[in-house]
C-alpha cells in the first residue's frame, strides 16, 4: 500500500485500531455508518473507506502472532509455545496442548479483527458505487477498482475465518438493527461468497505490474492465487471429510480449477522465485545474502516473490498507531551470551519455537534450514546492541532451537526504541512458491504427475540455488508425502502447518503421536479440533442463535 497515503490517514485509522478491545463484533456502529450519506460523497472518501478495510491487517499483531504463530504453528507439530518456561503466557501452552478454551482472548480478538475488516469492506461495497453520482470529478474506473479491492479483502478475511473457525456468520452487507444476531452458516455457503468476490475482483484488478505507486495493494494475481487456494481447501475437505462430517457438506472436487488459477499466476510473468539463478543481495545480514533468506528482510518488501503481503511500516509513533509486525519480538531468541559468557536478554521473547521434528524434516544441506532456524551448538551468531554479533543462548529454550526467519536488524528495530509490534518487514501472506506448490498438489491429485514434478522441482531448485551443497536435488518422482514435506520446510514459521494438517486429515496422526516438549500428552480429537471454538462471548450475546460445533459446547 502507498506509504504516503497510509501516513496521511494515520489519525483516521486510530479509531479503527482500538476496536480490538471492544465487544459486539457483529454490531459495530461507527459514526461513519451513522452519517454515511454525508460522508461517502467523493473519490477521496472512497479511498479512505478502502484504507479502513486494509487497516485491520495492522491491528496490533493479530495477523502475525495470533493467526500465523498462535493458531497456525503452535498447535501443530512444527512449533512449541516456548517463552521463558511453561508458566510464561499459559494460554500459548494451551494452544500447543490443544486444550485452549472458547473464553480465551486470542480466538476472540482474531474473530473480531477479521469481522471488522469485513464490516469496513461491506461499507465500501455498499457506498462507493454511489459516489459517481455525487462527485463529477470521480473516475468510475478507479471507483470500480476500489470496490474490487475490498471484495478481495472481504474474501481473504472470510477465507481465514473458515480456516480457523469453520462455518461462521454470513454477513455480506452492513447489518440493520434487526440483523445483528446471525447464525453459523455452512462453510460451503461462505466459500460461495468468497468465490464470487474473487471472480469479481479478478475481472477488474490490475496485475502487479499495473499497481504503480500502489504496490502492495490487492492485484489480479493475488485474487487468482487466493481463488486457487480456496479450491484447494474445498477439494481437500471433500476428499477428507466428504460424506463423513456434516460440517463439510456441499464440498466438491475442484482440483482442476485450483490448478487453472494457480497456473495463471505462475505463467503471468508477474512473479519469480527470488534467488533461483543464484543471485545474492546486500542486507543487514551481509553483502551476499542468499535469495531465500533475503525474502524475509525489509529490503525485499514487495519484491516479485510476494503475491500478497501485509504492509508493515515502522513509523515510530508508539503503541497505538504502530503498523509493524510483531513476529520479530515474539519469535526470536530470548537470550544471547555476552563477552563474559553470561546469558543476557535480547529483549525478544522466544515464543513459537521450532520443534526437533521440524528440524529433522529438512534434508541435510538444505539452505532453507539455516535461513529459518538455529540450534544449540551450531555456532551461529545474532545481531544485538550496537549491531554487535553475539552467540545465541538456549538456556531457556525447551527445544534448543530458535526461529530466525522473522529476525530484524538491531538498527532497524530495537535501536529505534520500537514497540514490540514495530518490526519493519512485511508479513508474506501469499508467496509465489506457495502458488507453485498449490499447482503441484492439484496436478498430482488430477493424475498429472509430470506437471506436479515440474512445479515442486522449481521450488526445490530455488532452494538449491541459495546454497552450495547441491541440496535439495530434483525429485525423479513425486508423491503426496513429498508435497506435504516440501510445504513444511518451505513455509516453516509462516503459519500454514496446522491448517494443512487439518485439510489433509492427518492432524490426529501427526499430533497424537508426539507429546509436547514438556511431555504433555497432546490429543487431537477428530470431530472437534479441526477448528478452533467461536468466542464464547459471541455465543452468549447471540442468545442461542450462534452455536458451537460439537466438542466445544
Amino acid at each position: 500500500m502507498n506509504i504516503r497515503v497510509l501516513k496521511k490517514l494515520s489519525f483516521l485509522l486510530l479509531g479503527f485500531a482500538f476496536f480490538s478491545c471492544s465487544s459486539d463484533y457483529l454490531e459495530l456502529k461507527p459514526q461513519a455508518a451513522e452519517n454515511s450519506a454525508a460522508f461517502y460523497l467523493t473519490q477521496a472518501h472512497a479511498d479512505q473507506a478502502v484504507i479502513a478495510a486494509y487497516s485491520q491487517f495492522n491491528n496490533i499483531s493479530i495477523w502475525g502472532t495470533d493467526i500465523m504463530q498462535r493458531l497456525g504453528d503452535i498447535p501443530s507439530d512444527d512449533a512449541e509455545a516456548g517463552g521463558e518456561d511453561i508458566t510464561d503466557v499459559p494460554s500459548l501452552q494451551e494452544y500447543g496442548r490443544l486444550t485452549n478454551l472458547a473464553t480465551d482472548g486470542i480466538v476472540n480478538d482474531v474473530f473480531g479483527t477479521l469481522y471488522r475488516a469485513i464490516y469496513f469492506s461491506n461499507i465500501a461495497i455498499d457506498e462507493i458505487p454511489g459516489i459517481v453520482e455525487t462527485d463529477p470529478d470521480a473516475d468510475p474506473k478507479i471507483l470500480n477498482r476500489r470496490v474490487a479491492e475490498v471484495k478481495f479483502l472481504r474474501a481473504l478475511n472470510y477465507f481465514y475465518l473458515t480456516m480457523i473457525y469453520g462455518g461462521v456468520p454470513y454477513v455480506d452487507h452492513v447489518l440493520g438493527g434487526d440483523e445483528f444476531q446471525q447464525p453459523r452458516a455452512d462453510i460451503k455457503t461462505i466459500y460461495e461468497l468468497i468465490e464470487s468476490d474473487l471472480k469479481d475482483a479478478i475481472e477488474i484488478l490490475p496485475e502487479r505490474s499495473g499497481l504503480g505507486d500502489e504496490l502492495g495493494r490487492a492485484s489480479k494475481g493475488a485474487a487468482k492465487a487466493l481463488l486457487g487456494r480456496l479450491y484447494q481447501f474445498e477439494s481437500s475437505y471433500a476428499d477428507t471429510y466428504g460424506g463423513k462430517d456434516d460440517r463439510f457438506d456441499g464440498m466438491t472436487d475442484r482440483w482442476a480449477e485450483s490448478l487453472k488459477y494457480s497456473e495463471e499466476v505462475i505463467k503471468s510473468g508477474e512473479y519469480e522465485l527470488i534467488g533461483i539463478n543464484g543471485e545474492t543481495y546486500e542486507t543487514w545480514r551481509g553483502t551476499e545474502t542468499n535469495g531465500y533468506r533475503y525474502i524475509f528482510t525489509s529490503d525485499s518488501d514487495n519484491n516479485k516473490e510476494g503475491v500478497f503481503e501485509i504492509q508493515c511500516v515502522q513509523e515510530g509513533l508508539g503503541y497505538g498507531p504502530a503498523r509493524g509486525n510483531a513476529l520479530a519480538q515474539w519469535s526470536c531468541s530470548r537470550y544471547y551470551y555476552d563477552e563474559e559468557g553470561q546469558p543476557t536478554t535480547t529483549g525478544m521473547w522466544g515464543f513459537g519455537i521450532p520443534t526437533q521434528a521440524l528440524w529433522d524434516s529438512f534434508e541435510e544441506g538444505d539452505p532453507r534450514l539455516k535461513a529459518s532456524m538455529v540450534r544449540e551448538g551450531g555456532g551461529d551468531l545474532m545481531q544485538t546492541t550496537g549491531n554487535a554479533w553475539v552467540p545465541y543462548c538456549f538456556e531457556s529454550c525447551i527445544t534448543n532451537i530458535y526461529g530466525t526467519k522473522w529476525e530484524a536488524s538491531y538498527e532497524e528495530f530495537k535501536a529505534w526504541g520500537s514497540t514490540w509490534h514495530g518490526a519493519p518487514q512485511n508479513l508474506r501472506l501469499i508467496r509465489i512458491s506457495e502458488v507453485y506448490l498449490n499447482a503441484a498438489e492439484a496436478a498430482l491429485m488430477l493424475g498429472n504427475n509430470a506437471k506436479a514434478l515440474q512445479y515442486i522441482n522449481k521450488v526445490r531448485e530455488r532452494a538449491r540455488m541459495c546454497g552450495d551443497t547441491g541440496i535439495p536435488a530434483d525429485l525423479t518422482s513425486v508423491s503426496m508425502e513429498d508435497i506435504i514435506n516440501e510445504r513444511r520446510v518451505e513455509f516453516s514459521s509462516e503459519g500454514k502447518r496446522y491448517y494443512d494438517l487439518v485439510r489433509w486429515g492427518i492432524a490426529a496422526e501427526k499430533l497424537n503421536a508426539t507429546p509436547t516438549a514438556d511431555d504433555y500428552p497432546r490429543e487431537f480429537i477428530v470431530g472437534k479440533n479441526e477448528f478452533h471454538p467461536l468466542p464464547e462471548r459471541e455465543i452468549t450475546m447471540s442468545n442461542g442463535v450462534l452455536e458451537q460445533y460439537p466438542g466445544w459446547q
